[in-house]
């Protein structure tokens, strides 16, 4: 529903971190220019694209001319998964890896790309740990195709939860004997992300967006879309004796399902990973996140502390002139903002 752009550049001085922002956009998109991760229409996405970069004629923005980029790729279309190997940290190999992620990926491997990171055990030299990402070659392709037409040229393609991860997780916090989830509610999508022993462990789509939770309200108070979302913004999660009894019992019906799957989720991920530690935090991001009163009621039926985070922690925060509601809606482009500062060219 939008494309986001985060541009940084070197601090003046050192504090949290080394950059902060230069430039921060964001556009929105009609509907059914992408749909469920495929571009529907790249050619107006094309155009979209140059008009944020500055590109087109009587353009608000400054032209960025810098051509390398890192970009996220739909988090529908893309795999990411841990997976066990019967051989040590030093003794495997990357055919080793690659025959063993046959047996994971939904999809045939001579039709993806896929990409590996070895994860050191804390407890067991007999086997490694491997997070397993891939995607497609046609819905890669297409993204990179869609880049190049606009002359950048793509130095990365990331998953969205590694990027979540990057900005919402203190880069320079100690996390030895504790575990975070990140609780990603968007305007389409929403996902949960477990972060353990230094690594994503876990991630899993969920059922629930602010699309949805409009739609439910409009259906149980028979009201246009506009008033719904307006509704929406305005009376919020929390229920109040003067909330509309329809509208807490449409939007009630949801957050609950909504945190029934979290719940399960993170008892799966209690039962079946190995050297897991106690989640003590939800970090929550994406839109929704904002919505007045649903930390706490996270925060209450999971027996969770649950709060939106804080994107800008691994960037120099004094001169950010952003809003933190903005800044929950763009943790993705800033933890792939993040990934373009590791000087990829020289790894």
């Amino acid at each position: 529903m939008s494309i986001k752009l985060i541009q940084l550049k070197p601090a003046s001085f050192y504090k949290k971190s080394c950059f902060e922002i230069s430039q921060l956009r964001e556009i929105r998109l009609p509907a059914g220019l992408i749909v469920n991760g495929e571009i529907q229409q790249p050619e107006i996405v094309r155009q979209k694209l140059l008009q944020i970069l500055g590109r087109t004629k009587n353009e608000k923005y400054k032209t960025i001319k810098e051509p390398w980029v890192v970009a996220g790729l739909p988090e529908v279309k893309t795999f990411l998964k841990i997976i066990s190997i019967d051989a040590g940290i030093n003794e495997i190999t990357d055919a080793d890896i690659i025959f063993q992620a046959k047996k994971h990926l939904p999809f045939e491997l001579d039709e993806a790309y896929i990409n590996w990171q070895l994860i050191e055990s804390k407890s067991n030299e007999k086997y490694s740990q491997v997070l397993i990402g891939a995607i497609p070659k046609i819905i890669a392709d297409a993204y990179t195709y869609l880049l190049e037409s606009v002359q950048l040229m793509p130095i990365a393609l990331e998953i969205e939860a590694v990027s979540l991860a990057r900005s919402l997780i203190t880069e320079s916090k100690d996390y030895s004997g504790q575990a975070r989830a990140i609780l990603d509610l968007g305007a389409t999508r929403s996902c949960l992300i477990i972060y353990d022993n230094n690594s994503i462990q876990f991630s899993t789509t969920l059922d629930y967006s602010g699309e949805i939770i409009t739609t439910a309200i409009e259906q149980s108070l028979k009201i246009n879309h506009q008033q719904a979302e307006e509704m929406k913004i305005k009376l919020g999660a929390r229920y109040n004796s003067r909330t509309n009894a329809k509208y807490y019992k449409a939007i009630s019906r949801i957050n609950d399902k909504m945190i029934d799957d979290v719940l399960s989720a993170l008892e799966f991920y209690k039962d079946h990973f190995n050297d897991q530690n106690p989640i003590n935090h939800i970090t929550m991001c994406g839109g929704v996140s904002e919505w007045d009163g649903l930390d706490n009621i996270i925060s209450k039926k999971l027996k969770i502390s649950s709060h939106p985070g804080n994107v800008w922690k691994n960037l120099n925060n004094d001169n950010l002139k952003t809003d933190k509601g903005l800044g929950l809606n763009l943790a993705v482009a800033i933890g792939l903002a993040l990934r373009a500062t590791q000087k990829p060219f020289t790894i």
